[in-house]
Parts: C-alpha cells; structure tokens; sequence
C-alpha cells in the first residue's frame, strides 16, 4: 500500500514536493536509489525483477511516479509491467498530455495503476481505472492504492500534514510525515511495518526552478532504517 503526497506549486520556490513510501514483498530484487547504469540521465530506485521503477527523476526535469490499484486481479492478467509506465516516459522526450494518451489506448494491458508524471514545469495524473488525463492544479495531493485523494484515513491525514508543513517543507519534517504507522485502524498507518511485507524505502523529491533535490531512505523488515542517499541535480 504505497504512498505518495504531492505539493504542486505550493510556494513562490519550489515547483514540486513529493514524500513517498514504497511498499513492497521484502524478498522482491530491487536496486536503491542511483543513477541508472543504463541510463546515467534517470535517477531513482529499480525493481530488478520487472526493470521498471515506481519512482524516479531525470536529469531534464521530468519526474515519474506510480503505484498499484488494490483490487481483485483481472484474468487473465494483462501482459505488461506497470513499472514501465515510469521508466518510458523518463526515458523520452513526449509531452505529459501525448504520453498520457499513448498510455490509454495501452490501458488494458496493465493492471490498474495510477501515475504521476511532469515534465518539471506542469504535473499530470491517470489512472486506468479511471481513463482521465487530469492536470494538477496547484495545491496538495495525496494518492495510495485507490484513486487520488481517496478518503484512506492515511492519505486523509498525511495530506493534512503535508499542508501543515508549508512553506519551509523541512526534509526531516517530510520523513517524518512518512514515518507514521498508524492508529490500528484500517489504512491508517503510512508506513507499513511488516517481515513479508512492508515500506522498503521513503524519498523525499524537492523541485525548484534551478534544479531537484532527492534523497531516499531504506528500511529492512523490521523498519529499522538501513541507508540513506542524497542527491543534487542541478539544470
């Protein structure tokens, strides 16, 4: 049950802030956040099994980010890696709205997702459950594992938080938002603790107009924190 809050502009500075968790199967192969040995231009996390990323950045600026849908499987189940959504419009040159619309005439071929995506200047969300290009206007946003802004108590919450946290949007005070497991009650805990499965890693990502700040941190299975990485990019 992932998490990703965004801030769209919400100060004279920055252009974007996202605090994300990602959660995952802690056997599942994966590479901590760096730049791509195959694409030293794109830099974030790999899933090692599928070789897609559930969030990243490129040098140009543009960000990518997606999650899973919680739902029944489809089956047969569609073909293709939800991980590549990311990965492929990091990669390329397309604008969000063309990308997006590529994106939907595939959007059977997956399994449900939300993405997130901006070219470092407007951002962009599409869900194949839903099949609507939607700009983000500015403001807070928090998405999970339903459509974005669901009524999850965590996304509920932590979007609050995230607004609380304007306009200085302390890196620590941004991890600290993410580290929150939770009252006990259903889809309250932000991050998830568990020896199977739980968060693996939170990335705190800060646009500005002269360059992304990104730094992640990774946890083991009992959520106790393991590394720490932080990098500059600078247009």
């Amino acid at each position: 049950m992932c998490l990703i809050l965004i801030a769209v502009y919400p100060n004279d500075q920055e252009k974007l802030i996202v605090a994300a968790n990602r959660d995952e199967q802690h056997a599942r192969p994966t590479r901590k956040a760096d730049y791509w040995q195959d694409n030293a231009n794109i830099l974030g996390g790999r899933d090692l099994q599928a070789g897609g990323t559930s969030l990243a950045v490129a040098n140009s600026g543009r960000y990518a980010a997606v999650t899973n849908f919680a739902e029944e499987p489809p089956q047969p189940l569609p073909p293709r890696s939800r991980g590549e959504l990311t990965s492929n419009f990091l990669m390329g040159e397309t604008s969000c709205e063309d990308y997006l619309q590529q994106v939907d005439q595939e959007a059977l071929e997956y399994r449900g997702f939300n993405l997130i995506i901006s070219e470092g200047k407007d951002v962009f969300y599409y869900s194949n459950r839903e099949r609507q290009v939607r700009q983000l206007q500015p403001g807070f946003y928090g998405l999970s594992n339903q459509l974005l802004d669901c009524d999850w108590p965590k996304v509920i919450s932590a979007r609050a938080h995230l607004e609380q946290l304007a306009p200085s949007f302390d890196t620590h005070a941004l991890f600290d938002l993410l580290a929150c497991r939770g009252d006990n009650t259903a889809f309250s805990a932000r991050f998830i603790l568990g020896e199977q499965y739980g968060t693996g890693a939170s990335t705190v990502v800060k646009m500005n107009h002269s360059g992304i700040y990104f730094e992640e941190r990774n946890f083991n299975n009992k959520g106790q924190q393991t590394d720490s990485n932080n990098y500059q990019i600078s247009y």
